[in-house]
Formats: structure tokens, C-alpha cells, sequence
């Protein structure tokens, strides 16, 4: 029996999955303050699908697999190859990234742009920038030494 997906639903579903209610969310306000909240958001997809594979041929008393020429070897009369009568299959697959970029910051009639810290991102930053800055010191006194 074969599988059909219901491209339809799918496709509305990845609709639902897009767009602002994923960028922005949902507006605090706090004491005449009111906070929208936004993030990065990256995502991606793929799908693919098969058909009966009709170049394969198994022999018809072998594992699911095996190649007729094993079965040439056993000499029986009906040992030539058959098509597989199975075959096919697909599948799709679907990821999503999002980290907080900041928030918009809405006080009477002024708004304004609040970015997120990622801490993270810039200890990584200086830990690389320090590995790169000694590795050129010790490249630099090495090439000295030698001169």
C-alpha cells in the first residue's frame, strides 16, 4: 500500500509556521510600557520521495537483497532475476533556529530599539581573538630566532 501525504495540509501548516507571530511576540505593557519582544529566526526544509526500484533484480528463493547472481550459481531452473516488488519511499524533514534579538521599547510616543546581549557569543569572541593573538606572538618570535 502506498503512502500519499497530504501536500495541502502540509503546505498550510508550514505557512502557519512563517511569518511575524515567529519574529515578534506577544506585547507586554507594564505602567504605560510597552515591550515587543523580536528574535532571529531561521529555518529550513526538505522532502524527497522514491519509486519501485526496477533496476535491482533478486533471485526469487533469496533473502530480500541478494543478488541473482547467487542464485545463477545453484543450478535450478527458474533462477533468473526478478524485479523487486518492493521499492520506493520519501520523506520530509524540517528545522528551526531562533534566538532572541532584542526588543522595541514603545513609551508614550517614542519608541526605541533595545538589543539582546548574547554574553555567550562574545566570550567565545574574545577567547578566539586570544588564541589568534598568541599564535601570531609565537609565530613572530620563532621567525626572530631564526633571523
Amino acid at each position: 500500500m502506498r503512502h500519499i501525504p497530504d501536500l495541502h495540509r502540509i503546505s498550510e501548516a508550514v505557512a502557519e509556521s512563517f511569518g511575524a507571530r515567529e519574529v515578534y511576540g506577544e506585547p507586554i505593557e507594564r505602567d504605560g510600557v510597552l515591550v515587543i519582544p523580536a528574535a532571529h529566526v531561521w529555518s529550513s526544509g526538505g522532502a524527497g520521495a522514491g519509486g519501485p526500484d526496477h533496476g535491482a533484480a533478486t533471485a526469487p528463493d533469496s533473502p530480500e537483497g541478494a543478488p541473482a547472481e547467487a542464485a545463477a550459481d545453484r543450478s535450478e531452473p527458474d533462477a533468473g532475476p526478478h524485479p523487486r516488488p518492493d521499492g520506493g519511499g520519501g520523506g520530509v524533514g524540517f528545522g528551526r533556529r531562533a534566538e532572541p534579538a532584542g526588543a522595541f521599547v514603545v513609551e508614550g510616543q517614542a519608541v526605541r530599539w533595545v538589543p539582546a546581549v548574547n554574553v555567550n557569543r562574545i566570550v567565545l569572541g574574545g577567547q578566539v581573538a586570544f588564541v589568534l593573538a598568541a599564535a601570531l606572538v609565537g609565530w613572530a618570535v620563532v621567525r626572530r630566532r631564526r633571523g
